[in-house]
This record gives C-alpha cells, structure tokens and sequence, in this order.
C-alpha cells in the first residue's frame, strides 16, 4: 500500500468532492477514483458513499479516518523529528472553552522558546482528559481541581485559583444578581456533568455548604455538556457551577453566569500529569509554565 493513497483518502474525506480533492492533490479525477477503489479493495471495506451527486464517508469510512489521520501525522512528525535533528512532541489536554484562559499567553511564550516541540491539543471535558492522562494519550492537562476517583494516582502542581459563577436560566429568581453568596444557594439544586468528575464536584459543594450549616438538594438535573444544560435549563432547574471564564463563552441567550462572592469558594487550577509518564517534555512544560504563569 503507498503512503500516497492515505494521503488521497483523507484529502476526499476533507472535500467529499472528487474534482476538488484531485486539483489539490494535482492528479487527475479518474486516477483519484481508482486510487481510492484500490485502497476499498485491499483493506476489505467501503470508505465512501458516492454517486453522480453526492460524496459522503460511511461509518467504516469514518473509523478509517481517525487511524490513518494519526498515521500520516505521526510519520510526518518523525520525518521532521529526523531532518532537524530530534524534536519532542507534547499532547496538553484542556477543557472546553478554556483555551484562552489556561493557554493561550503560555504556549505562545513556549513555542518561542522551544521551536523543536510540537504541541497537540486535547479540547474536551474533564472526564475524558482524566482518561486521556491514565492511558498517556495526554501528557499533561489544565483543570479546575476536584478529588475525583483515583485521583491520587496522578500528579497535581496547583497553579491559580479561579472565582467560581453559577449558570442559571435568565429567568431565575437570582438572575439579575451581580453577585451571590453560598448561603443563597441553599435551597437550590444542584446540575452537574455526568460522570466521575462531575460526581466529585458534587461532593466537593456538599463539603462547602456543610462548612456554612446546610445540606443541599440532592442533583436535579445531569447534563453531558454544558451547551446541553444552557439549552434545557429552566428557571427552577437549579445552579450549575462553573469556572469564572465561562461568562465570556456565551453560550446561550437562555442563560447567565452570577459570581460566587465567597472567598473560600474557588476553583484551584492545577497542571496534571500521570507519574508513569516520563516524557523529559512533560516537566519542562510544567516548569515554564509555573514559572510564567502570571505573565
């Protein structure tokens, strides 16, 4: 099989649209047609839905692309690795809409100082960079702090607090707040994210209102996104917690975010590591990044 029919597969699956793919690829449209039935034969499966009108991946097609996309980018990689004389590469897992917050002032100071290291990004919610982290497709994440489920097998450096806000419908009784203490939250449920992480900030707000002499309602309401709470909130469907920088993500018009003035109720921001990861890159980000973490 040539590498060059890969390359091929993922320029159509980019386009699905065979006239385009081949102008990119400086081929002609049949040849692209007979490359793509070549790689269909020899691999056993159907990569696209095609007619005289639409091209489209299949389910099959789809799973394909995901393997051979790391393929091509990993041997890309270490074609450039060799030519320049080594390079490191570091994946960094970080939540949703928390790019610019945790990342985006450091890496631009990383990457100045360290052009030889090519940086991936994980963007998803905490329970899949906490897995990605375990199984060492992350190397290193930045995420708000809770004691979740085994998490004492991996390595926390806390590096800022974060002010913490509540999400609510725009309609809710404390909607038009600028602010609110824990003490108005009392009779409020609670929405969370479904899974580990979630369960453990649950817990962790339990613990805080227990501190102020109240026991919360129990969960209202689990969501698996946060988009998905911002679209089904209702005015008495409760708070969710959020960190501080999700009030400039604007989400949705159905919603606002109110600050908790508390001065104990923070998110801790830490940079997390799995210790069986030992990648020499990992402590070297770690190390620029507390060091210029206030920059």
């Amino acid at each position: 099989m040539k590498l060059s029919y890969f390359r091929e597969f993922i320029a159509l699956s980019r386009h699905l649209n065979f006239s385009i793919a081949a102008s990119q690829l400086h081929m002609t449209q049949p040849g692209l047609s007979r490359h793509i039935s070549g790689l269909e034969k020899e691999i056993g499966i159907k990569l696209f839905e095609r007619d005289t009108h639409v091209v489209k991946l299949t389910e099959e097609g789809k799973h394909f692309l995901g393997g051979i996309q790391k393929i091509i980018d990993d041997y890309d990689f270490l074609c450039e690795a060799v030519s320049k004389g080594g390079m490191e590469k570091i994946t960094i897992g970080v939540p949703y809409y928390g790019v610019k917050k945790y990342l985006s002032n450091i890496i631009m100071l990383f990457e100045s100082a360290n052009p030889r290291v090519k940086i991936n990004y994980l963007p998803a919610y905490p329970d899949a960079i906490i897995n990605g982290l375990f199984s060492k497709e992350v190397d290193v994440a930045v995420l708000p702090r809770v004691n979740f489920l085994n998490s004492q097998d991996l390595i926390f450096h806390d590096v800022f607090n974060e002010s913490v806000v509540i999400l609510v419908n725009r309609n809710h009784r404390l909607a038009t707040r600028t602010g609110v203490q824990v003490a108005d939250l009392q009779n409020e449920y609670f929405i969370s994210l479904v899974g580990f992480w979630g369960d453990a900030l649950f817990e962790d707000w339990c613990e805080l209102c227990h501190r102020r002499g109240f026991h919360p309602p129990r969960k209202k309401l689990e969501t698996r996104s946060i988009e998905e709470a911002a679209l089904s909130i209702k005015p008495d469907s409760g708070v969710m917690l959020l960190p501080e920088h999700l009030k400039e993500a604007n989400i949705s018009g159905n919603i606002t975010c109110v600050d908790i003035l508390d001065e104990d109720c923070s998110f801790a921001i830490s940079l997390v590591r799995h210790p069986e990861n030992q990648k020499p890159i990992i402590e070297k980000f770690i190390s620029f990044y507390l060091k210029h973490s206030d920059k």
